[in-house]
């Protein structure tokens, strides 16, 4: 089973075991099954399933917050799905997709952030120490 992460309202963490998230049972849903979302799997942040090349891919939300920086967008993406074996609560499963905080993240003066207690992932600026002046 394979897992995806919209960015949006989603729960601080699932609890995945094996082939259930948070109680919800996916052993049942047999290739060719068609998911038809309920109030159970809303209530449960599951927002679809899908039989691809043979995988069960199960979509979930990961929240987001706006970025902690001055940039012009605050848009987010799914990543790429994982195996739900590999999932980590702590674990960051949606990107940024504004160019300049991509530059930032990748020049090492931003980083992704993830508050404590909504579990929002955020991009922020990284805090250097300013050099003295000669």
């Amino acid at each position: 089973m394979k897992l995806k992460f919209l960015p949006g309202a989603g729960p601080v963490s699932y609890q995945v075991s094996g082939t259930v998230i948070n109680s919800i049972d996916f052993s049942l849903f047999i290739e060719g099954a068609k998911f038809i979302g309920n109030e159970e799997t809303r209530a449960a942040h599951i927002y679809g399933a899908e039989w691809v090349n043979g995988d069960l891919l199960v979509t979930l939300a990961q929240p987001t917050a706006n970025y902690e920086m001055p940039v012009y967008s605050h848009d987010w993406t799914a990543g790429e799905p994982i195996d739900a074996t590999q999932y980590d609560p702590q674990g960051r499963y949606v990107q940024a997709t504004n160019p300049q905080a991509l530059d930032l993240l990748e020049s090492g003066k931003a980083e992704y952030a993830r508050d404590p207690e909504t579990g929002a992932w955020t991009v922020r600026m990284i805090e250097t120490a300013e050099e003295p002046i000669e």
